[in-house]
């Protein structure tokens, strides 16, 4: 395994750490300094060689599966993508085809909604 850790830019960390503290008192809970220090910090940790990828790579990579996480949030949430009706995987490969189809035409408008941070780091 192998711990891939890159600072964030001032305004990130500002937005992290104000998030953070949002969250902690939100559960009425004290939030702790080792908590704020990781929010300064995208920390992953990967089954990637070094000799492979790089940390940009890693963090590219970590983006691009972000955004199909953020793809099927909307299709859980916006055209109601739940599990396939029935068990047969004759009905289920359909329904799952046509809800992916939806998103691809919905995701150049979902785009201008989109809220994931653009920022990169010098590897």
């Amino acid at each position: 395994m192998r711990l891939v850790a890159v600072k964030k830019p001032a305004g990130a960390v500002a937005a992290s750490r104000r998030k953070a503290r949002r969250d902690a008192q939100d559960e009425n809970r004290v939030i702790s300094k080792e908590t704020l220090e990781a929010a300064d910090w995208v920390i992953l940790v990967t089954s990637l060689a070094r000799d492979e990828f790089s940390t940009k790579d890693v963090l590219a990579l970590y983006r691009l599966r972000w955004r199909i996480e953020l793809g099927f949030k909307r299709l859980k949430s916006l055209i109601g993508l739940k599990t396939p009706p029935g068990t047969d995987p004759r009905s289920a490969k359909p329904y799952l085809l046509a809800h992916l189809l939806i998103i691809l035409l919905l995701e150049p408008l979902a785009r201008d909604f989109e809220d994931s941070p653009r920022w990169t780091q010098a590897a």
